[in-house]
């Protein structure tokens, strides 16, 4: 028996450094709370309710009204445990019940099989996972495919923060992650030094760190503003426009999710306009 038990967190553990190296362990624990959302709650409840998303360890589920969303709230902790038992894991810590009615495009695009497009590049994602795992990563694959691309049917915008399609700039969990008081704390911090993009996953979380990383870039591209127009105003003093070549060299790092990316012609174009004019002729080749 405990040699079938370490099979099984072998197994366990080898599909969760695959799907790492393809990009897809953050999807597929989503994926994976969504769809077991049925089977956690049973059928009648099932219903009624929708496992819409997974942000960072926070699972969002729709209910019909605020009524139901208010009684599953008080029941979260119950719930809870039965999904983290049915996932195996602590992938989610927290649930959040908000009012929203599965509209009927929805139901329809999760039953839809992919088309050879989408398949192709939802194989793609798993072309290296061994073939004892391929069939469960594949599944994981595809449904991060699909939800994806009925976002993008209903004409959504890629959210500033995480980068998912939604209707809301920026979506509804990152506005709330945003507002963290720990994520502002962390923003100015980065804002100054890049590399504690290494180290912050570890107190905020990846949904945390890349909250803190779309501020701290407002932060730099404000600072960058009004430095650009000191250099104009100033006649190019070599002051302000070395302080700006520090502040642009910040700016590339967080926007490249680098520790220390170098300043090049090549990445001028990640910087605002008017910040690439006042540096384009001090800026070296790549």
């Amino acid at each position: 028996m405990s040699r079938r038990t370490g099979t099984t967190h072998s197994m366990r553990g080898l599909l969760g450094e695959t799907l790492a190296r393809r990009g897809l362990k953050v999807g597929v624990n989503r994926a994976r709370s969504v769809l077991l959302w049925p089977q956690v709650v049973g059928p009648e409840l099932a219903r009624l309710t929708r496992a819409r998303n997974q942000h960072g360890t926070t699972l969002f589920v729709e209910a019909r009204d605020s009524a139901q969303a208010h009684h599953l709230s008080m029941q979260r902790h119950h719930v809870l445990a039965r999904l983290q038992q049915a996932l195996g894991d602590e992938s989610v810590t927290e649930l959040r019940f908000v009012v929203g009615t599965p509209r009927p495009e929805e139901t329809v695009v999760v039953q839809d099989v992919l088309p050879p497009p989408d398949r192709e590049r939802a194989q793609q994602l798993v072309q290296d996972v061994p073939d004892t795992l391929r069939d469960a990563a594949t599944r994981a694959a595809e449904a991060i495919t699909r939800a994806r691309r009925w976002r993008e049917q209903q004409g959504y915008s890629p959210c500033p923060v995480c980068g998912e399609a939604t209707a809301e700039q920026p979506c509804r969990a990152c506005s709330l992650t945003l507002k963290d008081p720990a994520v502002r704390r962390a923003a100015p911090q980065l804002a100054r030094d890049p590399r504690l993009l290494d180290t912050l996953p570890v107190l905020l979380g990846e949904s945390g760190t890349q909250a803190a990383r779309h501020l701290a870039l407002e932060v730099l591209s404000e600072q960058m503003d009004l430095l650009a127009l000191e250099c104009v105003r100033s006649g190019g003093e070599v002051y302000y426009r070395e302080y700006l070549g520090e502040q642009a060299r910040l700016y590339v790092s967080l926007t490249l999710r680098r520790t220390n990316a170098p300043l090049t012609r090549a990445h001028l174009r990640l910087l605002p306009e008017r910040v690439q004019t006042v540096l384009a002729g001090s800026v070296e080749q790549d």
